[in-house]
């Protein structure tokens, strides 16, 4: 067993099928299952139930993917540890919430370009459980998240805390309690966002019931059609005030609900942590935005 077949079995299993990782990978199918066959000859048991719907992993695939995972977060993490360079290169993996990264990602990320140029920095946008998700599974080193994380594996620093107002268009009526929202259309983000969980809870606890809802996958998809006076939505206070100089938008504060909300970020709790995750751990320290 090389690194490389733990790359083919993990492809395997994101992809879902043996075809779908030898095209992913340049690789032919009778190649990629030749591959699975040794692993699962080399440790005497079955990775994958094989049928005629695809495949599925077995109990024992699960753990093993797992520790693949695990393995291969070392293998990258290693030449990071290890370099003899002052200057540290590598990859830093940061998933955010659309708020997060349009408020604050550019503040936080240009000092830390500027003193680790040499680190090659992705963002990936996505609701909160999609990004604890993507965590999890190696996909990503951090993410900034909103909503309280209640899991062994994963470590919890605090950013900055939002203030959360409805925004509306600017001849929209008054909102002094969620009764104001009865047979309002509902704009969110795709099911995931921790924002639209808090929203749909404050409903549910009011006996509110929206009369449509419209769910998008940017923030400015939603900011324009609130504009255009198609519906409602809960955001950060900071996104109501940056969009208001070129939106026709009114934001509503609320009185009778916890509307300060704290933005996280979350990290693995690894035995070998990352050299360019500290750095950037020691960013987020140093970041200085007004909380409220």
């Amino acid at each position: 067993m090389n690194i490389n077949d733990l790359k083919i079995f993990r492809t395997v299993v994101q992809t879902g099928s043996f075809s779908k990782a030898a095209t992913a990978l340049n690789y032919t199918q009778s190649n990629i299952s030749m591959k699975i066959q040794n692993l699962e000859a080399m440790y005497h048991t079955t990775f994958f139930y094989r049928g005629h719907r695809g495949i599925q992993l077995t109990p024992k695939g699960e753990q093993f993917y797992e520790l693949v995972l695990k393995m291969l977060h070392l293998y990258d993490t290693s030449f990071e540890i290890l370099q003899n360079t002052e200057e540290q290169r590598g990859i830093l993996r940061i998933g955010s919430m659309e708020t997060t990264a349009a408020l604050h990602l550019p503040a936080l990320l240009t000092p830390f370009h500027q003193a680790h140029e040499q680190v090659d920095i992705t963002i990936l946008t996505s609701p909160s459980q999609h990004n604890i998700e993507r965590l999890e599974n190696y996909e990503i080193d951090g993410a900034f998240v909103t909503g309280p994380v209640y899991k062994e594996n994963i470590l919890v620093k605090e950013f900055i805390c939002e203030e959360l107002v409805f925004i509306t268009s600017s001849k929209h009526k008054p909102i002094k309690n969620l009764r104001d929202l009865e047979g309002s259309t509902v704009i969110t983000f795709r099911n995931g966002c921790s924002y639209r969980a808090i929203l749909e809870h404050w409903l549910h606890e009011d006996g509110v019931r929206p009369q449509n809802r419209m769910e998008f996958g940017t923030l400015d998809g939603i900011i324009g059609c609130v504009a255009a006076g198609l519906g409602i939505t809960l955001l950060p206070r900071a996104i109501a005030e940056k969009y208001m100089a070129t939106q026709t938008l009114t934001l509503h504060e609320l009185t009778n609900k916890q509307a300060h909300i704290p933005t996280w970020f979350i990290y693995r709790k690894d035995d070998v942590q990352s050299p360019i995750l500290q750095y950037f751990l020691e960013s987020i320290d140093a970041y200085d935005y007004p909380s409220v």
